[in-house]
């Protein structure tokens, strides 16, 4: 492919993502501002500066080191398997006191689900999928992650379900958008505070109901999960990410939303740091970096190729392919499916 066919085939694909982002701006200027003075939330986002975590991150998150409780709520014959659905209560409690009773106030997110995918022996080598935002039910996800193919490659296959998503989000017109915030920087923190917290629980889950080892599979937001928690342990034995996102900066950071009163550069500048301070970019991995795949698009827009090219500029050694398109339309999908079936196999996975 010569390198101008892939900037227009780059610059086509970011048109497609353009169009997704094309309503959010449409409808800021209509948008309910947060019901907040500015004293309250400049108090939320201090607490985070005050107790250092903008500047070591890794201190902010608490993992648990023991498996949940569970429930096995339903199950369902698969191929020559099963599908089963696990719910724990997460223990996970906000760090921030401020809107640590808000963070709680939201009941069915206190449940964490699993979904497992099982041949039904011990033993059996485990991919654990991440969705992306707003993501997250089943029936889509068993489509995306194209769960069958693994399944039939002799996996067992496992879904996480992230905070505030299928099951775990509120009712109401607000659900779709609780776990990213730009508007309200404290609960996004807690949001990947819980994320990791609960990701922790569902590996430790497999443990105890046999699985052997485990590698995670994120796609966009799931990609930024995956990053993350491969900076805070690794009791996993690979990380792949596709169309990652690795910061929000854009195009969905805090100066992309409205607020009911006027911020100086200072308060901006802290409520940035923030924002960005739980992010991949920020850390390094602890598990090897050639366990390592990162699998990109050059014009994606949605999670931009600018920031997910820093982070493999970073972490040095991590294995990387870069596509033509964006986010959604991608020109050499094949590509991206040798590649991942590909790693799995230097993994010692298939």
């Amino acid at each position: 492919m010569t390198p101008n066919l892939s900037k227009s085939l780059d610059f086509a694909g970011g048109c497609v993502d353009s169009v997704f982002l094309m309503l959010p701006k449409i409808l800021k200027p209509f948008a309910k501002a947060k019901d907040v003075d500015k004293q309250t939330y400049m108090a939320q986002v201090d607490f985070y500066l005050d107790q250092g975590f903008t500047n070591d991150p890794a201190s902010f998150f608490t993992l648990p080191d023991t498996p949940p409780q569970f429930h096995s709520t339903d199950r369902e014959p698969f191929l020559d398997g099963h599908k089963e659905i696990f719910t724990w209560e997460s223990k996970y409690e906000a760090k921030n006191p401020l809107i640590r009773f808000q963070y709680a106030s939201y009941l069915d997110n206190r449940t964490a689900h699993l979904l497992r995918w099982t041949h039904g022996d011990p033993g059996r080598k485990t991919v654990v999928c991440l969705h992306g935002f707003m993501l997250g039910e089943p029936n889509q996800a068993e489509k995306m992650f194209k769960i069958k193919t693994l399944y039939e490659k002799g996996l067992d296959v496992a879904l996480f379900i992230a905070p505030f998503h299928w099951k775990r989000a509120p009712a109401g017109p607000s659900s779709a958008n609780m776990a990213i915030q730009p508007d309200n920087v404290a609960m996004t923190a807690e949001f990947f505070g819980q994320t990791m917290f609960d990701l922790m629980s569902a590996l430790l889950l497999l443990k105890k109901l046999g699985a052997g080892e485990t590698g995670l599979l994120g796609a966009s937001m799931g990609g930024y999960t995956a990053a993350l928690f491969s900076c805070l342990g690794d009791v996993h034995s690979f990380a792949a990410m596709m169309v990652p996102a690795v910061n929000f900066s854009k195009p969905m950071g805090p100066d992309s939303v409205s607020m009911p009163f006027d911020m100086d550069k200072t308060m901006k500048e802290k409520v940035n740091k923030v924002w960005q301070f739980h992010s991949p970019m920020n850390l390094m991995p602890r598990i090897s970096h050639d366990r390592i795949l990162v699998i990109a698009s050059r014009g994606d827009k949605l999670c931009p190729f600018e920031y997910v090219e820093a982070l493999c500029r970073k972490w040095q050694g991590v294995r990387h392919i870069f596509m033509t398109g964006g986010h959604w339309m991608v020109f050499n999908g094949k590509v991206r499916g040798r590649e991942w079936y590909g790693f799995l196999r230097d993994m010692g996975f298939v």
